[in-house]
């Protein structure tokens, strides 16, 4: 249990390193497309500094895989949120985005609501989910990630708040596209042999769940990477994990067969943390801020 904690951590840190190194990048290219995919991910490819940000995200999401099979998402998710508070200090450093003192207090609903939530962990009970089927992730992940996109779509179109606040829809897009991801990878992982290359390679082509992976995972990145360069890194990321996070527990926990502690005291603990991380998501971006970019 421990031991999935720390790699958890260790796996969101690296992820929002690459978002960060991303942004560096895009910032410097000229405007990106969504009707000219092909174009987008030539010009991504063969920009060094968003490769290596690109890279340290696969590392994220390949310890995210593992995590997943050695604790339950009510407690992976939350870990996985954490990793905002690093990455809006990481824009505040790096990129010069200046934070207010509404993303401060949002930061630290977030950090108390993992605390509540590693307080809550049982051994005993805060065990893995291995159930599932394909089909029934299927039903849900279609209509969730056509509802991503139709938001990406409003949003590009204009039909939003001025900034900061209109950057919000942006993040809400991709966080719903990337939560069905993180629902359907749930299920990857508990499908896949981690026992040497060879196991993991042949029981993940062998997967459906690779299969139902593969597309959803490439148009939340199209449409994240659209949103990171129009938007606030301290703005899109955030809500877009927070707002993945919540997907991902909210639809997974059931459909994994995942259960909440059994105890009371720990059961709220568990709910009130979960609670803070998502008020995080209202408390963060606000239209009447005047953070710069």
């Amino acid at each position: 249990m421990i031991l999935g904690v720390v790699l958890a951590l260790v796996a969101t840190l690296a992820y929002n390193a690459g978002f960060v190194l991303e942004k560096g990048a895009l910032s410097a290219l000229p405007p990106l497309t969504v009707r000219l995919p092909l174009a987008l991910v030539r010009t991504l490819v063969t920009t060094p500094r968003w490769l290596a940000g690109f890279g340290l995200i696969l590392a994220g999401l390949a310890g995210q895989l593992v995590v997943l099979t050695r604790i339950p998402l009510t407690v992976a998710q939350p870990v996985f949120a954490s990793g905002i508070v690093f990455l809006l200090l990481l824009s505040m450093t790096v990129l010069g985005e200046r934070l207010t003192a509404r993303e401060w207090t949002g930061l630290a609903g977030i950090a108390a609501g993992v605390v509540c939530v590693l307080a809550s962990l049982d051994p005993r009970t805060d065990v893995a989910g291995t159930g599932g089927h394909a089909v029934r992730v299927l039903l849900v992940a279609a209509p969730s990630t056509l509802a991503g996109v139709a938001v990406f779509v409003t949003a590009a179109r204009g039909r939003v708040r001025p900034r900061p606040a209109g950057d919000v829809p942006y993040g809400l897009a991709a966080g719903i596209v990337y939560g069905v991801a993180g629902m359907i990878s749930k299920g990857l992982s508990a499908s896949i042999d981690f026992h040497g290359p060879t196991a993991i390679a042949a029981s993940a082509l062998a997967s459906p769940y690779l299969y139902l992976l593969v597309p959803v995972a490439l148009t939340g990145f199209v449409v994240f990477q659209t949103a990171l360069q129009r938007g606030r890194a301290s703005i899109v990321a955030p809500v877009s994990t927070v707002v993945s996070t919540l997907y991902t527990v909210v639809a997974g926990t059931p459909m994994f067969g995942e259960h909440l502690p059994p105890d009371a005291a720990d059961l709220t603990l568990r709910l009130v943390g979960l609670a803070l991380i998502a008020a995080a998501l209202f408390r963060l971006p606000h239209g009447d801020d005047t953070a710069g970019r």
